[in-house]
């Protein structure tokens, strides 16, 4: 079963695809567009909360950790950890926003070795080239990020583990009901 229905302003075009397995695509026209849909969700996370976001190079991730932390009220700025690994910023929220970079990681003992795994209960983590280890989170939010051209993008929204339809439902209305959508 899938439904669909779209929304459009001039930054981003919404297609809700819902399908049983609970996926979620959003056309981002521009940069904007993905900030803007960053800050909407960031709320609707809590501390625990593990999102994977995956994509080729330039295709968005740091552009949405941005958003998500502006959307939390983070003065931070945001920077790709491609060379710190991680970087911790903070909020007006309950927990920090914790934002890995694992390009460079290539094992699971080499990610147990920066223990990084101690922190995700107090933090909404966000990790970038994290798909490789999918496998080894009970749950988790997966973020795909397509290039379409040099500046639309489809973003991707599939739960990995346990479903939490609950979340994705909140995601849904935060997005549709928003009239600047």
């Amino acid at each position: 079963m899938e439904i669909y229905f779209l929304q459009k302003n001039s930054d981003i075009c919404i297609l809700f695809t819902i399908r049983m397995a609970q996926v979620l695509k959003i056309i981002a026209d521009n940069e904007d567009g993905t900030l803007g849909i960053a800050r909407k969700i960031a709320p609707l996370f809590r501390p625990g909360d593990v999102i994977i976001l995956d994509g080729d190079l330039g295709a968005g991730k740091t552009c949405f950790v941005k958003g998500f932390t502006e959307g939390l009220q983070s003065k931070d700025i945001v920077t790709s950890p491609t060379f710190s690994i991680a970087n911790f910023y903070r909020n007006q929220s309950l927990a920090e926003v914790l934002h890995i970079d694992l390009y460079r990681i290539a094992t699971i003992e080499e990610l147990n070795d920066l223990a990084l795994v101690d922190y995700f209960d107090q933090s909404v983590v966000l990790i970038e080239w994290g798909k490789k280890f999918i496998n080894c989170l009970d749950v988790c939010l997966l973020i795909s990020f397509q290039i379409i051209n040099d500046n639309k993008r489809v973003i991707s929204f599939e739960f990995q583990g346990e479903s939490n339809e609950m979340i994705m439902n909140e995601i849904i209305k935060t997005l549709k009901g928003d009239e600047s959508c």
